[in-house]
């Protein structure tokens, strides 16, 4: 029998591609984490509906 040679996994470059991804995108959300103003997250609710929690 003839023995072929063992080839290696090939892990390093998907690893590496993935790992460039991350920080990529970490990076990304780092810098546009401070440009947004702090109303993004408020919830609007019409003055109709505050009036008649209100009473």
């Amino acid at each position: 029998m003839i023995y072929s040679e063992e080839k290696s996994n090939g892990l390093a470059l998907p690893l590496i591609a993935i790992l460039l991804a991350i920080a990529g995108i970490l990076a990304v959300l780092v810098a546009t984490g401070g440009r947004h103003n702090s109303a993004a997250g408020r919830i609007w609710v019409p003055l109709a509906q505050q009036q008649r929690s209100g009473q």
